[in-house]
């Protein structure tokens, strides 16, 4: 089957495997498909139990898991048609649980979750003891919808990275048993014994020689079993720092929560602290605002003010010219009242000298009357 020409791919897990009927010590396939059906014999394959590596295909070779040595497999015609189901011999009660499954090409990685038990809303209980499983009750097979946490993804490169550790480690081994079983081989067709059983010397000379490269092989074979137990105990060792590491991870990983939640709170405190500062600068721009308006209202009153002191002075200059004035006009009264006063004392006297005046008019007039009477009287009697 050709490759994808841009390595885009999504995996799944087909309809007809969301059920299976299992027992105890049976095989079990967990299935996963990439679609569309590329050939993934060229990725990297990765299944995970949790965070514990269950089998790893790299450069076309299959690592195990430490704990599922000679229980796992992936089919290579399958792989062939983007089939890459982990097939799961001798089905325990610890393989009950969440799969993981990890395919790498190139830059591009995919995974999906699948969970091997009963969901809790499919009316099927969670498979979890073997007498349950023992009488071939169904077992679901499911994708689930689960996000793994760091700590959980940085356990399973850990995983990841120690299953192909070993797959390198056995490899290097073999190899070595290999060239020794080679040069064995080299020195029984080189001993030639059958060849040789008619000549004795020759024949013992070439068992000492025989005694003496066994001894050579042995002796290699003393050092690469104490090679081995020595990457034996460097396995242990670093399984322990490893340990040691995870601990210390963990508790890394609970500070950094604890510092994370600090933060939240400091961020929300930052929040709120944000708020109430956009608070009092949205007060202080209205403030801003009403300065601004009572400066202005300060400037028109000052320039009112202003125009009221020249407007005082002018009116004051006005008052001064006018104070001159009534100065000038009393003074001009005050003259005509002396002239008054004057006039009406020359009145006073006139009016004194008409009145006397008048008085003798009177006693004038008076006696021009008793005159006239007499005159009068003095005519009658002449008549008579």
């Amino acid at each position: 089957m050709a490759n994808a020409s841009n390595n885009r791919f999504h995996l799944i897990v087909p309809d007809k495997a969301q059920s299976a009927e299992v027992k105890l010590g049976s095989d079990v396939t967990v299935s996963c498909h990439l679609t569309p059906e590329i050939s993934a014999a060229d990725m990297e394959i990765r299944w995970f139990k949790e965070t514990d590596c269950v089998c790893l295909y790299k450069n076309r070779q299959l690592t195990e898991g430490r704990k599922y040595v000679g229980r796992t497999g992936l089919s290579t015609e399958e792989l062939n048609r983007g089939n890459v189901s982990l097939k799961l011999r001798d089905f325990q009660e610890s393989d009950i649980g969440v799969y993981l499954c990890q395919v790498i090409s190139e830059d591009t990685t995919e995974e999906i979750t699948v969970e091997v038990g009963g969901k809790e809303d499919s009316g099927v209980p969670p498979v979890s003891h073997p007498s349950k499983i023992q009488g071939g009750q169904v077992l679901k097979l499911h994708e689930l919808d689960r996000t793994w946490g760091d700590t959980q993804r940085m356990k399973m490169e850990e995983s990841a990275l120690m299953t192909e550790f070993e797959m390198n480690y056995v490899k290097a081994s073999k190899m070595d048993l290999e060239r020794v079983l080679q040069q064995l081989q080299t020195i029984t067709e080189k001993s030639g014994l059958q060849q040789n059983e008619k000549h004795p010397a020759v024949k013992e000379s070439q068992i000492q020689q025989l005694e003496r490269q066994l001894l050579q092989i042995t002796k290699y074979i003393e050092e690469t079993q104490n090679q081995l137990q020595e990457k034996d105990t460097q396995l242990e060792n670093m399984s322990k720092q490893m340990s040691e590491k995870e601990k210390l991870l963990e508790s890394t990983i609970k500070e950094m929560e604890t510092s994370k939640q600090q933060l939240e709170t400091l961020r929300q405190e930052q929040m709120r602290n944000k708020e109430m500062l956009e608070k009092r600068i949205s007060e202080l721009n209205e403030k801003s605002k009403c300065l601004e308006e009572t400066k202005s209202l300060l400037e028109e009153s000052d320039k009112k003010i202003k125009d009221l002191d020249k407007e005082k002075e002018r009116l004051n200059e006005e008052l001064q010219d006018k104070d001159k004035r009534l100065k000038d006009i009393n003074a001009k009264l005050m003259r005509t009242v002396r002239e008054v006063e004057q006039k009406q004392n020359q009145l006073q006297g006139k009016h004194t000298q008409l009145e006397n005046m008048h008085k003798m008019l009177s006693e004038k007039m008076k006696c021009s009357e008793n005159k006239a009477i007499e005159l009068e009287a003095s005519k009658c009697q002449s008549k008579e």
